[in-house]
């Protein structure tokens, strides 16, 4: 099995280029899907999370408003920093439960990992090749506006995430992104036809 970790800043397209390797064969295990997986089976999980960062986290129906803990959460370096601290160790600890899952089970040839923590985990280290998507400021922002975040908002979260140029500097594979997401998807496909090639030639 080839392990690819798939990885870039918040709105430079990275799960369109994981769902794209997904479409054409390979098993996905997303970083964003597992945490909130994490919290919603780990009643403890939420429980620490209302502890450190109040109950305005929380909707009317008690479930956890992830909108409002990332506008908290991401606003200032030690929220972050505590964010981090509490989550952290669940997710990584899933996340390599289903990577050792999808190994043992030997059902598909390639396995993604699709997360954005991939070099603050260190995780490139078990892992076959990296791709790190990549975008400009312009584009990423014009991206994460649509999903409801304000300049402000946008500027903590990129800033609060590693650098283009050190996840450049690590990868294996770049995609940029600054065009459609149509034209995303076939630069996609043609990198996964590139890792399955160099992968039968090793």
């Amino acid at each position: 099995m080839i392990t690819i970790g798939i990885t870039g800043q918040i709105g430079c397209g990275k799960s369109v280029v994981a769902d794209e390797f997904a479409r054409l064969g390979a098993v996905v295990i997303s970083g964003d899907k597992l945490g909130h997986e994490v919290i919603d089976k780990h009643s403890q999980l939420l429980k620490a999370l209302v502890r450190k960062f109040g109950s305005q986290i929380l909707t009317k129906t008690g479930r956890l408003d992830r909108s409002e803990l990332g506008r908290i959460a991401f606003g200032d370096d030690l929220k972050t920093k505590s964010l981090n601290e509490i989550v952290h160790p669940w997710l990584l600890r899933q996340m390599r439960t289903e990577i050792t899952q999808a190994r043992k089970s030997k059902k598909w040839k390639i396995l993604v990992v699709d997360a954005a923590l991939i070099y603050n985990w260190r995780l490139e280290q078990e892992l076959d090749y990296i791709v790190v998507v990549e975008s400009t400021y312009k584009n990423q922002s014009a991206r994460l506006k649509t999903r409801g975040l304000t300049g402000k908002e946008i500027r903590n979260r990129i800033r609060r995430q590693i650098p283009k140029y050190i996840q450049r500097r690590s990868a294996d594979f770049v995609l940029t992104n600054n065009g459609t997401k149509k034209e995303l998807i076939a630069h996609a496909a043609r990198l996964y036809e590139r890792i399955l090639k160099l992968a039968k030639s090793v």
